[in-house]
């Protein structure tokens, strides 16, 4: 019995011996959030978040390190996650400024616009944040209708800042609005001159060069957009389109196939490449790529349009006399409410 006892305490001192030995292993929150600062500096975002989130759960109620879990969600695109970790750092004084302008930024991506403006209105004198804040302010009151504060902001932007890339981006964007697109045009290209990387002001230029059909240029403005973003959807589509009005199928194909890789939730590139597929013939595949449109924006007219056309080829009269008349009933909503754009671009005889 006296053996015995020995071993159940030689074991109990090893057991313990053990834990204390994990326990001393373990590194602290401040170590866990020191690895990922420095992960965050290489641009390693998934493996900082991983250590971020370890020192969190050993200090839930540190606000300086919540604001690096937010930020490292941010950089890795989850922006949705970003948010909550990001509310609670608004408590650490020195990281809240950037917490609530990433915050702001978010809600103005997301199109929340009152949510964005709510956020953003402290930061309108910040040195750091001021320009864009304003910017995102002038957009985000104009969404919703509020012209008067929509209106101050950008006097106050124009002010501070006169030669600011916003400011002739916001400036293009009212001539586009009154249909002087040549002004348009000027204005965004000198954004560019002011700040060559400043994003979607190549695509501008060349989408407004689309409409008018001068697709030589078109062309080569939404090429250099694709210098910025290799991965902009809405650019290659529009490449596709340009492809497919000169009758180069399998280039305006391949570009619609890259805009969906790109942003599968964009409905207008499966109503391009399902209309390649139409004119090979290839009715079936045609009606799913605009059943997968139509999935995406049930209120696009053109995808309602294309759907019940080819359904009514493929023998599906009834079905397709229905999108039909979704399609006649989304065309009249859209030119009651706005009339038709200057110089829209053509439909690719669809």
């Amino acid at each position: 019995m006296r053996g015995r006892g020995w071993r159940v305490v030689l074991v109990a001192m090893a057991a313990a011996a053990l834990t204390l030995a994990a326990v001393q292993e373990q590194p602290s929150a401040a170590e866990l959030n020191r690895r990922g600062a420095l992960l965050l500096e290489k641009g390693d975002y998934a493996g900082a978040l991983k250590e971020f989130q370890a020192a969190a759960r050993l200090r839930p109620d540190d606000a300086a390190i919540q604001f690096n879990v937010g930020l490292a969600l941010f950089r890795l695109g989850r922006h949705a996650e970003a948010l909550k970790p990001l509310a609670r750092a608004l408590k650490h004084p020195e990281s809240a400024a950037q917490a609530r302008y990433l915050r702001g930024v978010i809600f103005f991506e997301r199109r929340d616009f009152a949510s964005c403006a709510k956020e953003l209105e402290s930061l309108r004198a910040n040195a750091r944040y001021g320009e864009h804040v304003l910017y995102m302010l002038v957009e985000s009151y104009r969404n919703s209708n509020d012209a008067k504060r929509s209106q101050e902001a950008f006097a106050e932007l124009n002010a501070r800042y006169p030669d600011s890339a916003l400011v002739h981006k916001l400036l293009g964007i009212a001539h586009e609005w009154q249909g002087n697109e040549t002004k348009a045009i000027e204005e965004f290209e000198r954004a560019l001159r002011v700040n060559p990387r400043l994003p979607e002001m190549a695509f501008a230029i060349g989408f407004l060069y689309f409409k008018q059909q001068r697709y030589g240029e078109a062309r080569r403005w939404l090429e250099r957009e694709l210098e910025l973003d290799p991965c902009s959807a809405k650019t290659h589509h529009y490449l596709g389109e340009i492809d497919y009005l000169e009758e180069r199928l399998a280039e305006a194909a391949a570009r619609y196939e890259k805009a969906i890789a790109c942003d599968r939730n964009f409905a207008e590139p499966y109503i391009g490449l399902g209309t390649v597929h139409e004119r090979r013939g290839d009715i079936e595949t045609a009606v799913k790529l605009y059943r997968e449109a139509v999935k995406r924006n049930p209120e696009s007219a053109q995808a309602r349009f294309k759907l019940g056309t080819a359904l009514r080829k493929s023998g599906r009269r009834e079905e397709g006399d229905q999108e039909l008349a979704v399609a006649r009933r989304l065309y009249a909503e859209e030119a009651k409410a706005k009339p038709p754009a200057r110089g829209a671009p053509p439909a690719q005889g669809r």
